[in-house]
């Protein structure tokens, strides 16, 4: 699902016209990907493969849509264009995959299609006459909170779930959006009551969710997951079944830090996988510690009284990193201590085929424009593969950037790695450090929208006692 909004900084503008160079056309791919790691901003350019689709937006203009995909752990993007219109006027808002709150009133939010021939299916506004309570289409907006799900005889369903600010504790508004075949679409509004809530402890009565995950399409039974403390399970498509609730294992319901950065969950082989990031900075060396944690349930078996699996746990410490880890050289070069002390690590992104596998991004400084995503086997407790991402348009240090996608197995050819690279994710470069007052200048802006580029220092100050202890 994609959502245009404006955008926030004209450095975030000019650096959207600059998509990466990895990714290929599908046809050139050897074999499919079972999943990837997609980033969850596009880029706009004129780029087209297998995977192109386009619609008509209803003002006389078009939309391009074009996806690039690489095994993580690089990071797969999308690439938008208006083949009808001056780019610089139709994009003077920024697209984003999944969903965004909207700063504007000229939005659009379309679905992509990846089975068969690849297709854009535009949601349409509903009257706002027809909701007592407001327009819905907001539940939308919001990254990690609204899901897909298919329609029988074709079509799909979109549906989110938010806390209904008019009730108690437990209230919540479920919002559903049925496209049929033809395109046409119907909207419905629905309250629900979630028993569990009303007489939770205090810290467990609010539900925000922070991810959604399909249980079972065909039925309709999707999860609502607040991260930080438990999980909606409903099936949307039966109305006036408010669903249940399973809390989060003791030790993450607990804590009183915010989730959406050290947190990930998933279904992988038939587990509810959860892990859990913590970070540490020591302020007399400068460096940092941290560890990783999961937890398990069979997706089977939510409802038994049975509690969470208690899965790997492995310290920063104990991950090995030698010359057998890809891309090990792209870790930075500092004197003094080892490299993976010296970063900054959140996001922590389950692999969708294999639960001991997690990735995490690392910077030197909050602030760097590169990042580098570790590929990180707890059961082994080893490095597998460093790649490079990059960050120059996370406007809050390390916010929500990508997220799992198995949209690439519905390809008929899966998009990769083009083959002129000397071995997979090989690259030639270090880890890029920004210099302070650095000024950057990239002429290849084909609306001649970009300005100089001035880099923040972004480097490490072990003065200033930077406090980003995710749990």
């Amino acid at each position: 699902m994609a959502t245009v909004f404006p955008y926030r900084w004209s450095r975030t503008e000019h650096l959207t016209l600059c998509p990466p160079s990895h990714g290929g056309d599908p046809l050139d791919a050897d074999e499919t990907l079972p999943w990837i790691l997609l980033d969850v901003c596009a880029y706009i350019a004129d780029r087209q493969n297998a995977t192109t689709a386009a619609a008509d937006l209803g003002n006389g203009h078009r939309i391009q849509i074009t996806i690039f995909t690489a095994p993580p752990p690089l990071v797969s993007y999308i690439c938008a264009w208006s083949p009808t219109a001056d780019p610089a006027r139709i994009f003077a808002k920024e697209i984003t995959s999944g969903a965004s709150t909207p700063t504007s009133d000229q939005v659009y939010d379309l679905v992509y299609r990846a089975g068969g021939r690849p297709s854009l299916t535009l949601i349409r506004d509903p009257d706002p006459a027809y909701f007592a309570t407001g327009f819905p289409r907001e539940y939308l907006r919001f990254l990690g909170s609204i899901t897909l799900l298919r329609r029988a005889g074709g079509g799909f369903y979109a549906c989110s779930l938010d806390r209904n600010y008019n009730r108690l504790y437990g209230h919540h508004e479920l919002c559903l959006y049925e496209s049929t075949i033809h395109g046409d679409g119907k909207w419905s509004f629905e309250n629900l009551l979630l028993p569990q809530l009303v007489d939770a402890p205090r810290q467990m009565i609010v539900h925000i969710p922070d991810r959604v995950i399909i249980l079972d399409d065909g039925q309709g039974v999707v999860a609502f997951i607040d991260l930080k403390r438990g999980i909606h399970i409903c099936n949307v498509l039966a109305h006036g079944c408010p669903g249940s609730y399973l809390p989060l294992p003791p030790e993450l319901t607990n804590s009183s830090v915010s989730s959406s950065l050290c947190r990930d969950i998933a279904i992988v082989n038939g587990l509810l996988t959860i892990v859990r990031l913590r970070s540490c900075l020591h302020p007399d060396t400068g460096c940092w510690s941290w560890d990783l944690s999961t937890w398990s349930k069979p997706v089977a078996h939510l409802d038994d009284n049975k509690g969470w699996h208690n899965g790997f746990m492995v310290d920063s410490s104990d991950i090995t990193v030698d010359a057998i880890s890809c891309n090990v050289e792209l870790l930075p070069k500092l004197e003094g201590c080892p490299a993976m002390t010296r970063l900054q690590v959140a996001h922590p992104t389950l692999s969708l085929t294999d639960a001991n596998v997690v990735y995490v991004m690392g910077k030197v400084g909050a602030s760097d424009e590169k990042a580098v995503v570790l590929t990180v086997d707890m059961a082994n407790k080893r490095l597998q593969k460093v790649s490079v991402y990059d960050a120059e348009r996370i406007i809050n240090d390390f916010d929500y950037s990508y997220t799992q996608s198995t949209i690439s197995q519905y390809f008929t050819t899966a998009a990769g790695v083009k083959g002129n690279l000397k071995r997979p994710l090989k690259f030639h470069m270090q880890y890029p450090h920004k210099r302070l007052g650095e000024t950057i200048s990239r002429s290849d802006n084909p609306m001649d929208l970009h300005e100089p580029l001035r880099l923040d220092a972004g480097s490490y100050d072990e003065t200033e006692g930077m406090d980003m202890d995710l749990e």
